[in-house]
C-alpha cells in the first residue's frame, strides 16, 4: 500500500504523464545567485508536490491540469496529468507554441510580474468517491472549505502545520496505483462524460519567487500543495516556503537569502480586532463624508469655472474687436496719406502744364545732348586707343632695349652651377666668399652685373630699393634710407667683409625687384646671373610673340585694333 507521503517523499515517485513518456529533467544544481531578475517569459516548467484538496481521500489519485492566467486572461492551458498527486508539466508544449520556447509568444501579457495558477481537476461524473478518512493530517490540510478553491494566501498561512502532519498521512492514508489507473482507463474507454472543477487558485508574483538552494532530490518532505517553477533551467519556490524549510531544518540556514526571515506566528486579540473594526468603520464614514464634501467642492469649482470661462470668452471677443478697430484705423490713415500724395502729384502736373514750356524745344534739346554724348564717347575711345598704342610701343621698346642689353652683356650657362657674363665665369660660391677665383675678375664681373641692373632699372622704369652706382670694377650700392652716407662696395680689396656681403645681398634684392616688375617669380633660389638671364630671355620671348601676333593680324608692330 502506497501513501501520498511516500509519493511526495522523493521526486522519483510515480508520475503519470500522457503527453510525454520521457521523464522531465529538472536542474539538480542550485543557481549561484539571482544576478538578474527572472521574467514570466522565461517560465518553462511547473509542477506540484503533495497535491491535497478538501473533499478527497488521502489515497485517491487525481487527474489535473492547470491554467496560467495573466490579467484575467488565460495565456496557457496545460495537458492533463493523470493518476498522480505530484503533477509535472515540463516543458510547456501547446498548439500555438510547439517549438518548446515556453511562453515567449504572448509578449504583451507576459510583461507583468503577477500571474495566477488555476489547478483544475478532471474526474468522472459517474465515479463513486471514496469516503474521506478523517484524520488529524487531513483535517489540517491547506483548505478553509470544500465549496471554494484554495488560494495561495490560505496555503502559505497553514503550510507550517501541514508540514508537521505530513508524516501522519503515511500511516493513515493508502492507495494503489494500478487500481486507480485501471479504473481511469476503463472509464475513458466506456465513453463517460468527464467533469472539471477548479480545485486551486494560486496567485504569485515574480519577485516573490526564490531559487531552490539545494537539489530537489535531497528534499524528502515538502509541504502540501508546494508549487515548483522552472526559470532558465533553475527551480524556484515561493519565498515563504523556502523560509519554512529553513526554519524546520530541511535546508541549512546558510542557504537562506534572509536569515531569520521565516514567518513568525502571531497571536491575535479579539479586543484589538474590535477596536480595529471600529476604526475601520469610523474611517469609512469619514471617507464617505469627505467624498460628499469633495463632490460639493467639485460642483462649486465647476460652476466657477463655467462663469470664468464665459467671462474670459467675453474678454477675448472684446480684445478681438479692439484689434479689428486698430487695424481699420491704420488702413484709413494709410489711405489718407496715399490720397494726399496723389493730390500733390496732380497739383504739380497741373502747374507744369500751365507754364510756358514747349515740349518740342525740350525734345530738340534732348536730341542735341544725346549727339554730344556720343561724340564725346567716341573721342574718349579714340584717346584710349592712342594711350594703349603708346603703352604697347613703350612695352615693345623696353623689350627691345632689354634684348640689346642682353647682347651687350651676354649671360651664358657654363655648367656645374656656373654662369659667365661677357666671358667671365663666376659661381655662386665666389659671391659668398668661398670661391677661389681671382678677386679682380670677380670685381669686374660684379661691375658688369651692377651696370646691367642699373640700365634695366632705367629701361623698365623701376625705382630700386638700393641705389646702384656703376663704376666698373669699383661699383658700389647705397642704402639711402637706413644709411644715406654709407657705401657698400662690390669689390673685396681694401674693404670690410661685412659691407661687401651686404652689397651682394642688396644687389640680389634689386634683381628680385626687377623680376617682380615683370611678373616673374622672385622667390626661386637661383644665382644672380641665372635670374638676370631669366629676365632677358622672358623679354626676348615676349617680343617674339608680339611680332608673330602682329604679322598674323597684318598690322605694323605696335598697332592696336580698338574693339
Amino acid at each position: 500500500m502506497m501513501t501520498p507521503s511516500s509519493i511526495a517523499g522523493s521526486f522519483g515517485g510515480a508520475i503519470n504523464m500522457t503527453a510525454s513518456s520521457i521523464a522531465p529533467t529538472w536542474t539538480t544544481q542550485p543557481p549561484a545567485g539571482r544576478s538578474t531578475t527572472v521574467t514570466l517569459q522565461q517560465l518553462s516548467g511547473f509542477s506540484m508536490r503533495n497535491l491535497s484538496i478538501n473533499g478527497t481521500s488521502g489515497d485517491s489519485l487525481l487527474n489535473v491540469y492547470f491554467n496560467l492566467v495573466v490579467d484575467g486572461c488565460v495565456v496557457y492551458e496545460s495537458e492533463v496529468a493523470r493518476d498522480t498527486l505530484n503533477p509535472v508539466w515540463v516543458p510547456f508544449q501547446s498548439e500555438d507554441n510547439s517549438s518548446g520556447d515556453g511562453l515567449a509568444g504572448v509578449e504583451t501579457l507576459l510583461s507583468g510580474t503577477r500571474f495566477d495558477i488555476v489547478v483544475v481537476s478532471v474526474h468522472d461524473r459517474k465515479a463513486v468517491k471514496r469516503p474521506r478518512r478523517k484524520s488529524r493530517a487531513t483535517s489540517d490540510r491547506l483548505s478553509f472549505g470544500d465549496d471554494r478553491p484554495i488560494t495561495n494566501s490560505q496555503s502559505f498561512d497553514d503550510v507550517k502545520s501541514s508540514f508537521d502532519d505530513v508524516d501522519d498521512i503515511r500511516t493513515n492514508d493508502g492507495m494503489t496505483d494500478s487500481d486507480t489507473s485501471t479504473q481511469t482507463s476503463s472509464g475513458n474507454g466506456n465513453g463517460r462524460k468527464a467533469s472539471e472543477e477548479d480545485i486551486l487558485n494560486l496567485s504569485f508574483g515574480v519577485r516573490e519567487l526564490e531559487p531552490l538552494p539545494v537539489p530537489l532530490t535531497d528534499l524528502t518532505n515538502l509541504p502540501l500543495n508546494t508549487c515548483l517553477f522552472e526559470f532558465s533551467s533553475h527551480t524556484y519556490v515561493h519565498r515563504e516556503v523556502l523560509e519554512l524549510l529553513c526554519e524546520k531544518g530541511v535546508i541549512a540556514v546558510k542557504h537562506s537569502r534572509r536569515k531569520g526571515s521565516a514567518i513568525p506566528l502571531k497571536d491575535y486579540s479579539l479586543h484589538g480586532g474590535v477596536d480595529a473594526l471600529e476604526q475601520t468603520l469610523t474611517t469609512k464614514q469619514k471617507i464617505t463624508e469627505l467624498t460628499i464634501t469633495n463632490a460639493e467642492l467639485k460642483e462649486r469649482i465647476r460652476n466657477r469655472l463655467l462663469h470664468s470661462q464665459q467671462r474670459i470668452t467675453r474678454e477675448q471677443q472684446y480684445t478681438t474687436l479692439e484689434e479689428r478697430v486698430r487695424v481699420a484705423r491704420a488702413r484709413v490713415a494709410e489711405k489718407r496719406h496715399i490720397l494726399a500724395r496723389l493730390k500733390a502729384v496732380m497739383e504739380d502736373e497741373r502747374r507744369t502744364f500751365e507754364t510756358d514750356i514747349h515740349i518740342a524745344k525740350a525734345l530738340v534739346s534732348t536730341m542735341q545732348m544725346t549727339m554730344r554724348y556720343k561724340e564725346e564717347r567716341q573721342s574718349i575711345l579714340e584717346r584710349r586707343c592712342e594711350v594703349l598704342r603708346a603703352a604697347h610701343k613703350i612695352r615693345s621698346r623696353q623689350a627691345m632695349l632689354v634684348k640689346q642689353l642682353g647682347t651687350v652683356y651676354p649671360i651664358e650657362y657654363v655648367g656645374a652651377g656656373e654662369y659667365s657674363i661677357r666671358g667671365i665665369r663666376i659661381a655662386n660660391s665666389d659671391l659668398t666668399g668661398g670661391g677661389r677665383a681671382d678677386e679682380e675678375m670677380i670685381s669686374t664681373a660684379l661691375g658688369y652685373i651692377a651696370h646691367l641692373v642699373f640700365m634695366l632699372s632705367k629701361y623698365l622704369q623701376v625705382n630700386l630699393r638700393y641705389r646702384v652706382v656703376p663704376y666698373s670694377s669699383r661699383s658700389f650700392l647705397k642704402d639711402e634710407i637706413n644709411d644715406p652716407q654709407g657705401e657698400y662696395p662690390l669689390y673685396k680689396k681694401g674693404v670690410e667683409k661685412d659691407r661687401h656681403e651686404k652689397a651682394i645681398r642688396f644687389l640680389r634684392k634689386d634683381v628680385e625687384q626687377l623680376l617682380f616688375a615683370r611678373s616673374l617669380d622672385p622667390t626661386l633660389e637661383a644665382p644672380i646671373l641665372a635670374r638676370l638671364k631669366e629676365l632677358t630671355d622672358a623679354e626676348s620671348a615676349w617680343l617674339a610673340i608680339d611680332r608673330n601676333t602682329s604679322s598674323m593680324n597684318g598690322c605694323d608692330t605696335g598697332a592696336i585694333v580698338p574693339s
